[in-house]
């Protein structure tokens, strides 16, 4: 949607109303084109449409940075000038273009709402160093990947994680002593199985096993009668 240099003042009271606090059209800007807002403790923030309307250019103003704390100790010192050395300058501007023309057909006043809640309210407190620089983006990335650290689960240390193990020899293996409650007096000696002597005697060898054909030879008995026999 388009805005009309009739409408800019329109809009602007409807941006400082959604902006809240104590945002408020400036009295005292110069009739310009431009609508030119103002917060009590010195910012600004302006815009004005340009290409017939169709892209609204936009800015923000930096302000006095508050005093520093009363009776503040090195430390909140410290803190104190590490902000007021990263905040927009006062009277310095930092910009940015959007454009009006959407598929959504948006409203004027929501595409500049955003655009100044994404990319020059934060501005006000981390001056960006180049166009399109996002410190406060950085900023919070930052944050988020350190807690993700401090939150990681500690290394797991669970058996298949771990270098197996080296076989054991099974000659390393020391047997238990102790006999069973009903187990008969004795000697442990006496207990463990003693291997065979060997026998040092000479012994035949074994026959060979008879063949299932084979016969056992007869005997012929003896002639007792015939011309030999008397």
């Amino acid at each position: 949607m388009l805005i009309t240099d009739a409408a800019v003042r329109e809009t602007a009271a409807a941006v400082a109303q959604s902006l809240g606090g104590d945002w408020k059209i400036d009295p005292e800007a110069p009739a310009d084109g431009a609508a030119h807002l103002m917060s009590t403790d010195g910012k600004g923030i302006s815009f004005r449409p340009i290409f017939g309307g169709t892209t609204v250019q936009l800015w923000i103003t930096g302000n006095t940075p508050p005093p520093p704390p009363t009776d503040a100790t090195p430390t909140e010192q410290s803190a104190y000038e590490a902000q007021i050395s990263v905040r927009l300058s006062p009277g310095h501007r930092y910009n940015k273009a959007a454009t009006l023309v959407t598929e959504n057909d948006e409203e004027p006043e929501t595409i500049i709402m955003r655009t100044l809640e994404d990319d020059l309210i934060p501005a006000f407190e981390y001056k960006p160093g180049y166009v399109g620089h996002r410190p406060w983006a950085d900023l919070f990335d930052n944050a988020l990947s350190e807690v993700m650290d401090e939150t990681k689960p500690a290394t797991d240390t669970t058996p298949r994680d771990r270098a197996p193990e080296p076989h054991t020899a099974p000659d390393n293996i020391v047997e238990s002593t102790e006999r069973p409650a009903d187990a008969e007096p004795g000697s442990a000696a006496e207990q463990q199985p003693q291997p065979a002597a060997t026998e040092d005697t000479p012994h035949e060898p074994a026959k060979p096993p008879a063949r299932a054909n084979s016969r056992t030879p007869r005997k012929r008995p003896r002639r007792t009668s015939g011309k030999g026999a008397k």
